[in-house]
């Protein structure tokens, strides 16, 4: 957390772990979403299925830009996608859209989702730069200049006594 009584406010970055479960969460949870109100009203409107194909490999790449959001490198925004959009797409055939192709266009749907994971997720280092900068990079000895610890006492090499920080 910051605390901005005193001034220091320092970017947090979340945990790898956590930030992967989100894209998978986020990718099976919209593509599932998108996936039926696509069906639903295109068997209202166009009751092609063909032009359903191709809305919803549109509607999943920017899907997965979405979801890719949740994570911190583009590989994890990649994979957390491609695994939930895989899921997600199979849960879809499997109760709404059944067809003799249920595997394969749920590995093509997941592989554009996590293409799209891929295109946003690689985005979310700036939120890491932006941790490191903010952080005291190097600390060193007023007497010798030599590199110290930030919660040092005294210098390693001349053994000066350190300001506090």
């Amino acid at each position: 957390m910051a605390d901005s009584r005193r001034g220091n406010a320092m970017v947090t970055v979340r945990n790898p772990l956590s930030a992967f479960v989100m894209t998978i969460i986020a990718a099976f949870g919209l593509c599932l979403l998108i996936g039926v109100v696509i069906h639903f009203v295109l068997q209202i409107l166009l009751p092609i299925f063909e032009l359903e194909i191709i809305f919803l490999s549109f509607a999943v790449v920017g899907l997965g830009a979405v979801a890719g959001r949740f994570s911190i490198i583009g590989s994890m925004g990649f994979v957390g996608s491609l695994v939930g959009g895989f899921f997600a797409m199979l849960t879809f055939q499997t109760f709404f859209f059944p067809t003799d192709w249920t595997f394969p266009l749920s590995l093509f749907w997941g592989a554009l989702t996590g293409v799209g994971g891929l295109l946003t997720g690689k985005l979310g280092l700036r939120r890491i730069d932006r941790a490191l900068s903010a952080m005291p990079q190097v600390r060193r000895c007023g007497r010798c200049g030599a590199k110290v610890g930030l919660n040092a006492q005294k210098c390693w090499s001349c053994r000066a006594f350190l300001p506090p920080v």
